[in-house]
């Protein structure tokens, strides 16, 4: 290995958006459509008028972008029709890309991951023990001579490249540049791969694009030349698919199946055409991509599996756990990929690189990692999208093992075959302790390790694979087994026999796939290969499998809710079922409605009568010839209409940095109240919980309180409401604009405007440090976001708020009243109060917002305060309320007055409390006219008290009894 300091390359990539613009994560008015395998596309495509443009992905997958006028139609409501529509499989936005990579910052000398002896101050032998696994084999071929290939979906290749270019792919069923498809694959002079961006040959990496030639080299630079580096293969292909990733997912789609497409020709032609793809590099992805949102990119890694490819992918270069905030790839649950984090030369996890221990596998060495680079040059290249080119190297490496045993595999099977290659690389991890906990292996890369395990086999027996047992379709007596089974397997039995049985049933020597006829109906069996190679005997797992003809629910009978208020229902249907009944009812009613459906029918339709976001419930039943199943499966689902909070899609802003503010609390109305903590990546929605009414035309003050670590600083708000409900916040819904001065509460009022779509919409308050830059979707910046749901109703009449509450100050002697505001139009309020058992005047006053200080005064304890709606300047009803002497909401119950007695009344000074029952009493209050307690004492009998008034002067009292039981009473008292 030839150790050369050569100039620093960085990798840098910068998106800008205009000031204010709302970011979008896909591509508007076009979506991604999977078909059935037997659906004619373009007859189902040609036949919507509101598809405009389509454009095959791939020629084997029978999926499709389409296009069509988002100004005119919804995304959201074209996903749901199609996705009802039996002929689709999948139908999903097109999102956007983002490369995973990031610039260098210092230049260091050789591959220290290939052998660490401490270069860059790093820990000697922190390496991948690459050196142990090349004693073995340097890479190429496989033991059958089967050209090793390495698909690398990047920004292109630097095509002459001294250490690059004799470990280039070639097609050599194509004449490079004539502008013929000469090997008739659809693709016209893919020569070294192919753009699939551009639809064009042309993989040479541009000025720019310094992304894919590192990563390639990492993979594959000409080992043992004299020159440059080595690749953890010194001999392999490097089939380019150069794609501009920061578009969309559709194009990862295409670049996927032209890798997919060229090993599965290889396969179909036993190598004549395509090419021996054993597995593919992504060193990019979706940055917090939910993998629920991209089903077809998520599934195209098993069938790339399927052909034999193994998949590996970067997650992101940040400190994120993607099980909680997502990535793609590597959230995806394929068997077939593997997800890869970053180590540095210290053996440690880079801090900026994502973990999860169910998606990321393991780590590798990939930080300052030395290699090719743009420009037939080299330099230090970094980032998850580093360290995972390494694994890919590894998994090619292992594949080109001398081993017979793995040969027949790969042969036979070459599904398992990618299979084992991972199975080995991640059970001969070294563990590490910053990967321990937060990966799947708790450890990195040993190359040597994995090339060591898999050459032990090559001795083993391996058991058959892929194997499966599965009732025949359209019999119930039969049950069809399959398997693969490598060359050294000189005798096979395949044995069967029903569950619960001990004796087995033993066909000799069968051929797959294999029909077990003649069997009962709707039993079960188990079933269970078993051979040898010589002397060594292997047998599989046991499978258990039941014939067909049950008479049963299906058990994936299901039932989801669609766009205007219809549910579709959809079932397997049963080889016995000779037709199907679906019943429903609106929860919380008794009366059911019955639908039918035939043998062959798949789904019913239930529309018409159905309210807008309720509940409904659903049973199933299946009638056979001789037998009809209860009604069960009984599931509650909810029909749409709800509003656009919870079923449009809104943008969600990336990257708040909220290690040093956070929304602390948000207070709308006194009605919607949340607390919360600093949010994961500075953005969270509310929305399933906080759902609240809000009337059109009503004003509702709101107090926005930041949260700091330590300190305190100005922080701005912003908050935008979806009045209309389209799904975008536009910058004429800015709802309310406010600042906190030094860490204090940030107050504005909101007005429902009398044109608001009704149903619940979604709110969203931005928080950023000193003034709010951007538009909804910004990203990077410092503060957080949150989003929450508002219920926007009509207003009916002119009601009064149903909450008051009262807290006293005794420094100042004020009463502070505070209520929830009322669903009535215009946020002004009448409150009055008056001493509690008096009929006299009421003391007003009028108050725009939901809060009064009423000075020098103690209204708990002995006054009755009420409170109304002003609607056009009158008020509607009141509202009463008590409050206890500690000023909270009474729910005590009530001493009634035929329980309880006082006299004399009027009295000149003794008095008689009496009361029913065997309580005692607790406390005894005498109050003055002004609120104010005069005295009180705690009577030692029960049944009655006595009290001397006689020093108090002539006026009106209350006397207030309390009870040990909880009750309370309040008797007026005339002191002569």
């Amino acid at each position: 290995m030839y150790r050369l300091f050569l100039p620093l390359l960085l990798f840098c990539l910068c998106l800008a958006l205009p000031a204010g613009a709302q970011q979008l994560t896909h591509r508007q008015g076009e979506l991604i459509v999977q078909f059935g395998a037997d659906v004619d596309a373009k007859e189902w495509i040609a036949a919507k008028d509101e598809l405009s443009a389509v454009v095959p992905l791939g020629q084997s997958l029978n999926t499709y972008l389409v296009r069509f006028d988002f100004t005119r139609y919804a995304a959201t409501d074209l996903r749901q029709r199609y996705a009802q529509d039996p002929a689709v499989i999948a139908v999903q936005l097109n999102h956007f890309i983002t490369l995973r990579r990031r610039p260098n910052d210092q230049r260091y000398p050789d591959q220290w991951q290939h052998r660490n002896l401490g270069q860059i101050n790093g820990v000697i032998g922190a390496d991948h023990n690459i050196e142990a696994a090349w004693d073995v084999t340097t890479g190429g071929v496989t033991a059958n001579g089967d050209t090793i290939v390495v698909a690398v979906l990047d920004d292109g290749i630097d095509l002459d490249h001294q250490d690059l270019v004799a470990n280039l792919w070639r097609n050599h069923g194509e004449i490079p540049n004539n502008g013929v498809d000469d090997d008739s694959n659809g693709y016209v002079d893919d020569y070294h791969g192919y753009d699939t961006a551009s639809d064009d040959p042309d993989v040479n990496a541009g000025n720019s694009d310094d992304h894919g030639t590192p990563v390639s080299g990492i993979i594959g630079a000409v080992g043992n030349n004299g020159i440059g580096v080595s690749g953890m293969n010194w001999r392999v292909k490097i089939m380019m698919i150069r794609n501009a990733f920061l578009d969309s997912e559709a194009e990862v789609l295409q670049a996927y199946s032209y890798a997919l497409e060229a090993r599965e020709r290889y396969n179909a032609t036993d190598g004549a055409q395509g090419a021996y793809v054993a597995v593919t590099n992504a060193s990019w992805g979706t940055d917090f991509g939910d993998a629920d949102d991209s089903p077809i990119w998520c599934n195209l890694y098993d069938r790339l599996g399927q052909a034999g490819i193994l998949n590996v992918g970067a997650t992101i270069n940040g400190n994120v756990n993607v099980e909680l905030e997502g990535d793609l790839p590597t959230n995806c649950p394929s068997e077939y990929l593997i997800g890869v984090t970053n180590v540095n030369t210290r053996d440690q996890k880079v801090r900026e690189a994502g973990f999860g221990n169910v998606s990321i596998d393991l780590g590798a060495f990939g930080e300052e990692a030395f290699t090719a680079a743009l420009g037939n040059n080299y330099g230090y290249f970094g980032g998850t999208s580093s360290a995972t080119p390494h694994v890919a190297g590894a998994a090619a490496l292992l594949y080109s093992a001398p081993c017979s045993t793995f040969a027949q595999l790969l042969a036979a099977d070459p599904a398992a075959a990618a299979l084992t290659v991972r199975e080995v690389l991640l059970s001969t991890v070294k563990p590490n302790a910053s990967l321990a906990g937060i990966t799947v292996t708790g450890g990195r890369l040993d190359v040597g390790a994995a090339m060591a395990e898999l050459m032990s086999r090559c001795s083993d027996c391996l058991a058959p694979t892929s194997f499966t047992a599965v009732s025949s379709p359209g019999s119930a007596t039969s049950i069809t087994v399959d398997w693969r089974s490598i060359a050294d397997i000189t005798t096979l039995h395949l044995r069967y026999r029903p569950i619960g049985t001990t004796e087995w049933i033993s066909v000799a020597d069968p051929s797959p796939p294999y029909t077990l006829n003649t069997l009962a109906n709707c039993t079960g069996y188990e079933v269970q290969l078993t051979g040898a190679c010589g002397s060594k005997a292997v047998e599989t797992r046991i499978l258990s499998v039941f014939t067909d003809g049950c008479c049963t629910i299906p058990n994936d009978f299901s039932v989801v809710a669609a766009a205007n208020q219809v549910f579709v229902a959809r079932w397997t249907p049963l080889l016995a079922g000779r037709s199907y009944r679906l019943r429903y009812r609106q929860a919380g009613t008794d009366n059911w409605t019955t639908r039918t459906a035939g043998p062959t029918q798949n789904q019913l339709g239930i529309a018409g009568g159905i309210l807008p976001c309720t509940d409904y419930q659903f049973e199933f039943q299946t009638n056979c010839d001789t037998f009809l199943t209860d009604f069960g499966q009984r599931m509650t689902v909810r029909s749409t209409g709800c509003g656009a909070c919870q079923e449009a899609t809104y943008c969600e802003p990336d990257r708040y940095d909220n290690a040093r503010e956070w929304i602390a609390e948000v207070n709308l109305g006194n009605l919607l109240v949340k607390t919360s903590g600093p949010q994961p990546n500075g953005y969270t929605s509310f929305g399933e919980v906080t759902a609240q009414p809000f009337v059109r035309g009503g004003v509702y003050p709101i107090q926005l309180r930041p949260g700091f670590p330590q300190g305190t600083e100005s922080e701005a708000f912003r908050i935008y409401i979806d009045w209309d409900q389209n799904g975008v916040f536009a910058s004429t819904e800015i709802a309310a604009e406010a600042v906190s001065t030094s860490g204090g509460i940030a107050t504005a009022d909101i007005t429902v405007p009398t044109t608001a779509a009704l149903r619940s919409t979604r709110m969203r308050v931005i928080m950023q440090f000193r003034s709010v830059r951007g538009g909804p979707c910004s990203d990077n910046e410092d503060g957080e976001v949150e989003d929450y749901c508002l219920s926007i109703v009509d207003a009916e009449g002119c009601p009064p708020p149903a909450q008051l509450r009262a807290g006293f100050d005794q420094m100042t002697g004020d009463t502070r009243l505070d209520w929830s505001a009322s669903a009535a139009p215009g946020g002004s309020y009448r409150l009055r109060y008056r001493l509690r058992g008096t009929t006299g005047a009421w003391t007003e006053t009028d108050v725009t917002g939901i809060q009064l200080t009423i000075p020098d005064l103690n209204l708990c304890g002995a006054y009755e305060v009420e409170v109304a709606s002003l609607c056009g300047g009158s008020p509607g009803p009141f509202q009463l309320f008590y409050f206890l002497d500690n000023c909270t909401d009474t729910d005590a119950p009530v001493l009634q007055a035929a329980d309880w007695s006082v006299s004399p009344n009027p009295t000149a000074g003794p008095l008689r409390v009496a009361w029913t029952g065997t309580a005692r009493a607790a406390e005894l209050y005498i109050i003055s006219a002004d609120g104010r307690r005069m005295r009180s004492l705690q009577p030692d009998s029960a049944g009655s008290a006595s009290l001397d008034l006689g020093d108090l002067p002539a006026g009106v009292y209350l006397i207030e009894l309390r009870l040990e039981d909880g009750r309370k009473g309040i008797r007026r008292v005339v002191v002569r």
